[in-house]
């Protein structure tokens, strides 16, 4: 990317003082004074041991720095950027992945969690059919991570510890560490140190977890008590800020429900796409026939390119034998109908051969997986 238009975009997003304040400089050593006070306190009541005080503590952090990565599919000339905060061994990097590992277990609980492509695969096989009239449609959040107002999300997470019966000094010890890592979220771009004053960064850690309880409570409160979503909407699955729904009704009740939910909550604004026939959802294309029976296909972006690993790389052989293996996996996972399955396999086997793999591997692999049954393929990796 342009290194002017690159500068020029990430500069036009910290101009926005309702998101990002410039600080004076480095707040390092003041943030790891609250740290030791929150650590210190909560070692005095018997909540966390000496290890864990150590894991959190930090005495030797890296400054975090934000960098964007160009979204080429919006714009191939000038793209606009996601805003992305590198924060590995940051002075706040232990107290994010600390709270992640709390906060993660009770995302799964929430009514409408996708864990992702396998998990919403299975979900919607298992629905034989829908009413013919029905729409498909996909919501998602724009800039759902720096649009969470900061009371906002950790009340939704207060909630979600007390509704698990998590004890109180468990839960204030979350509390606080996540208002440390959510308040103090500092970084550098050039030689401008700047906090985060609203959301949380892509790249914290903890940050998947608390989008999905923040979202969780917005449907709560916003979306299944909606009249036209009791009443209309069929499927409601959603994973993060994506949102997949099937909707027995028409246009125009839809649509009021798009501005119901889009004038709930100032800080969320909701892009909403549906067709008849046809929608894509993460890397897959949901398809309905005219007796409402669904199927998938996969989906790539208009701006998708081959960039599977070449074969002559320097890498191990069993990592690179290994690709084409879990590459036609997915594709017969995502693929339902058999015709298209062939060709999609075919599809990627020329991306394979294009980057020199031998054509024994790839005619080996692609008879092993067409051979696989569907128990198999929709397998996903579920920490209880």
């Amino acid at each position: 990317m342009n290194r002017h238009h690159y500068v020029t975009e990430v500069r036009r997003q910290l101009s926005d003082t309702n998101t990002y304040r410039k600080l004076q400089g480095d707040p390092t050593f003041s943030i790891q004074r609250k740290i030791n006070t929150v650590i210190d306190k909560y070692m005095n009541l018997g909540t966390i041991d000496n290890k864990t005080k150590t894991y959190l503590i930090n005495h030797h952090p890296v400054t975090p720095v934000m960098y964007i990565l160009p979204k080429i599919h919006k714009n191939l000339q000038n793209p606009p950027g996601r805003p992305i905060v590198a924060s590995t061994d940051s002075v706040l990097n232990p107290l994010s992945k600390f709270v992640e590992k709390i906060l993660t277990p009770y995302t799964r609980l929430t009514k409408s969690f996708i864990l992702d492509t396998s998990d919403f695969l299975s979900k919607i096989r298992n629905i034989s059919s829908i009413p013919p009239d029905s729409l498909l449609c996909t919501l998602d959040v724009n800039s759902l991570y720096t649009s969470i107002v900061h009371d906002r999300g950790i009340a939704a997470v207060s909630l979600t510890l007390q509704e698990a019966e998590v004890d109180n000094n468990t839960h204030d010890l979350c509390i606080d560490l996540l208002n440390l890592v959510l308040r103090e979220n500092f970084f550098l771009f050039e030689d401008d140190f700047f906090v985060q004053t609203c959301g949380t960064a892509m790249g914290s850690n903890v940050a998947p977890a608390y989008a999905n309880l923040y979202m969780d409570h917005f449907e709560r409160e916003q979306v299944y008590t909606n009249p036209g979503f009791q009443r209309h909407a069929l499927i409601w699955y959603r994973y993060i800020d994506d949102i997949f729904c099937i909707w027995q009704g028409n246009h125009i009740s839809l649509q009021e429900f798009h501005n119901d939910i889009n004038t709930a909550r100032p800080e969320l604004s909701f892009t909403l796409a549906f067709h008849d026939n046809e929608v894509t959802f993460l890397d897959t294309k949901v398809l309905k026939d005219a007796l409402g029976n669904l199927s998938t296909d996969l989906y790539s972006k208009p701006t998708d390119c081959n960039s599977l690993l070449l074969y002559n790389s320097c890498h191990p052989k069993s990592t690179k034998d290994s690709l084409p293996r879990s590459q036609f996996k997915r594709v017969s996972r995502i693929v339902s109908n058999p015709d298209i399955k062939a060709t999609r396999l075919q599809e990627m086997s020329d991306k394979f051969r294009a980057r020199n793999y031998p054509a024994d591997l790839l005619n080996s692999e692609s008879s092993r997986v067409l051979n696989e049954t569907g128990d198999g393929l929709f397998t996903s990796q579920k920490n209880p």
